[in-house]
């Protein structure tokens, strides 16, 4: 089984690694993982259990909803360290289960892939609708000119109107006196 450390596994979520270490406290039961000398390394299941909460963050939900959510969607939870865990790397007479776990990682990336496809689709459609509004607002601005060079046009047409007005009080003032 390929283990992760909190770099690589960071890397593969596509998050900042204080982040991933807040998660992975907050949500340790969903994070498989492994201790080897005296470090902690991840299973490769991690890596959707993080891009799940990753989701779920990103729509602004709180832990307890994300809780709820990953017992809803059956991922496992771990309980304790099992002997395949805490054995030394395998050696070659194994070579059949490593080809067996090459492969199985070779999967994963492949699903990491398609999950990277797919979000790409979804923030090329959001992009998609911010230029919509971009290109509404963008309307509005160049209405918003056309109206004020109308206002500005009927201030003048108002103007000579207002300096006749003053003209005539002013030639009225004169003949009063």
């Amino acid at each position: 089984m390929e283990l992760l450390s909190i770099n690589g596994l960071c890397h593969m979520v596509g998050v900042p690694q204080n982040t991933a270490a807040n998660w992975i406290e907050d949500f340790n039961f969903y994070i498989p993982d492994t201790e080897r000398r005296d470090d902690t390394y991840y299973h490769p299941e991690a890596i959707d259990v993080l891009k799940f909460i990753k989701e779920c963050k990103n729509q602004h939900y709180q832990k307890p909803e994300i809780m709820e959510m990953l017992a809803n969607k059956k991922f496992p939870i771990t309980i304790e360290k099992t002997k395949e865990d805490v054995q030394p790397p395998l050696d070659q007479e194994n070579y059949k289960e490593n080809i067996l776990t090459v492969m199985q990682t070779v999967g994963k990336t492949v699903a990491n892939v398609s999950d990277q496809k797919e979000l790409i689709k979804v923030l090329q459609e959001q992009q998609n609708k911010q230029n919509k509004r971009i290109k509404n607002t963008e309307k509005q601005i160049e209405k918003i000119n056309e109206l004020k060079q109308e206002i500005k046009a009927l201030k003048q047409n108002c103007t000579p109107a207002q300096e006749y007005e003053m003209k005539k009080k002013s030639f009225a003032m004169l003949f009063e006196k």
